[in-house]
């Protein structure tokens, strides 16, 4: 009985001098800073706060580069004000020779907007998107109208978004090439991804 006593304390005693060197529970801390990638729309209103309202099966690329390597966990969206349900897809684009490369593509559904209430929607993304220094992005929707206000090619401010009208969704799968040709307008839409640098 003295022995299996003897036994438990020596055990007791080890596992507090275990805890002691290596501490359950120890926060961690993250060096990984977060960023917002596109149109700063801020306190600002947009000209045409309904979305686009005819540019069926319209690419629009948006020349905001990526600054560093890391990952796109999401995007915050202004709220557009018509009560459509109106989808779209964004993508990740990495710029080759002569156009850009599809190097994501996520379908965003209205379903996805965390509330249509509030003046921003956040959609966060089960899985980060890796992208690298330079990478830039796009939106393309198929229906005539889409969530996105905007400012359009009269009102716009930076002006470092252009469309194209005629693209199908087999264009922008994964791995296909958009050649950037017979892109037209300048406008600013009120989207930005929400970017992680990598560790």
């Amino acid at each position: 009985m003295k022995i299996k006593l003897f036994f438990l304390a020596a055990i007791f005693c080890i596992s507090l001098a275990c805890n002691a060197i290596a501490p359950v529970n120890q926060p961690q801390t993250s060096s990984q800073s977060t960023s917002a990638i596109g149109y700063d729309f801020s306190g600002q209103t947009p000209a045409s706060p309904e979305g686009d309202i005819a540019a069926p099966t319209h690419i629009f690329i948006h020349k905001y580069p990526i600054p560093s390597d890391g990952f796109v966990t999401g995007i915050t969206i202004l709220n557009d004000t018509d009560s459509l349900e109106e989808d779209f897809t964004l993508l990740i684009l990495r710029p080759i020779g002569g156009g850009w490369k599809v190097i994501h593509r996520m379908d965003i559904s209205e379903e996805d907007q965390v509330s249509t209430k509030a003046i921003d929607s956040n959609v966060h993304f089960k899985i980060s998107l890796a992208v690298t220094k330079g990478d830039i992005f796009a939106h393309w929707q198929f229906g005539d109208t889409g969530p996105i206000p905007l400012n359009d090619e009269g009102s716009s401010f930076e002006g470092l978004s252009f469309g194209k009208f005629g693209i199908s969704s087999k264009e922008i799968e994964k791995g296909q090439v958009i050649l950037n040709e017979s892109f037209s307008g300048g406008r600013d839409y009120f989207i930005n991804l929400i970017f992680e640098e990598a560790p």
